[in-house]
């Protein structure tokens, strides 16, 4: 699929919106989650290191990759905040996507290997630290009530449900906390059951396995997720001959609107069209003459091809 090569003297699109009070709350609730979150990722690395608990380095590299995914999500937002997508063909949704395969890929190999790990120790206990498994409790219950106050953060601004971003991390959040009960429930029994005598044997290496192997069944999910969401949208496809000769027409159709057509490119991103078109405008000519053409030829092209993201750039033509 070729691109068409043009020469931009004067971009005409409008400059990066302000911040509204909502946009900025979005950016800083997500970005106070990810604090927290590193704020325990690092104790929860040594004290699973010290305690011998596989469970707790599966947290740690869980949360290290979520939270990888969470910056990526940040920049995201703030690019959709401030008007930058255009910076990247068809927006940064590409680059989002090649963020969220490589995570998925890195997510799920950690996962097999969390429940290959999981069965070993099942089979073959290795010797923990009671002490160790205490304060991996404690953390592990510290860790709730950050999951529960970044949950606050994000539902408060995320609740009118207008921005997609932010209802996925919403909804991961649930999910982080409800994991964190079940593993803090089984490094709770895990200690217990070292700390305390008359516990049967059993029960300490069934709560490290069954701890971990939740963990590392999270993390494929996680990984297959990401890989259906991720896969289609970067496997490109040029758009059949009927839609191309849909977006000739609507260009067309509005021919003595502007006054030289850039470029065109196309694609097809999982089922969705998307279609990206640079117009040239005369340098006297309005910002609101120009934007009712955009607006036009947007218009058009979705009706032709119901379900397409269209997106027009007014570019300054030379005197």
């Amino acid at each position: 699929m070729g691109r068409a090569s043009s020469v931009v003297v004067n971009d005409l699109t409008p400059a990066a919106p302000m911040l509204d009070t909502a946009a900025r709350r979005r950016e800083r609730s997500i970005l106070i989650a990810c604090l927290l979150d590193c704020s325990i990722l690092v104790p929860y690395a040594v004290v699973g290191v010290l305690a011998n608990s596989l469970t707790m380095v599966a947290e740690t590299l869980r949360g290290s990759l979520m939270v990888a995914l969470e910056l990526v999500l940040l920049v995201v937002l703030r690019r959709i905040h401030r008007g930058r997508t255009t910076e990247y063909d068809y927006g940064v949704g590409k680059l989002e996507q090649f963020a969220n395969l490589a995570i998925g890929v890195v997510t799920g190999a950690c996962g097999v290997w969390l429940l290959f790990s999981a069965v070993t120790r099942w089979w073959s206990p290795p010797e923990q630290a009671g002490l160790g498994l205490v304060f991996a409790t404690v953390l592990a219950i510290a860790n709730l009530g950050l999951n529960g106050a970044a949950l606050r953060s994000l539902w408060l601004a995320g609740k009118d449900g207008t921005s997609a971003i932010m209802t996925v991390q919403i909804r991961s959040r649930v999910v982080k906390l409800f994991s964190s009960v079940l593993v803090a429930v089984a490094i709770g029994v895990n200690a217990a059951a070292e700390v305390l005598g008359g516990a049967p044997a059993w029960l300490s290496p069934l709560a490290e396995a069954v701890g971990t192997g939740f963990v590392g069944l999270v993390m494929v999910q996680l990984a297959v997720s990401l890989w259906r969401e991720s896969v289609p949208h970067l496997l490109d496809r040029s758009l059949d001959e009927a839609r191309q000769t849909s977006i000739n027409r609507a260009l067309a159709s509005h021919f003595m609107d502007y006054d030289a057509l850039l470029g065109v490119k196309s694609r097809i991103a999982g089922k969705q069209a998307q279609v990206d078109i640079a117009l040239g405008f005369a340098p006297e000519r309005s910002i609101g003459d120009i934007q009712r053409v955009a607006d036009a030829v947007s218009a058009n092209i979705r009706d032709l091809i119901p379900g397409a993201v269209v997106t027009v750039t007014p570019v300054a033509t030379p005197a």
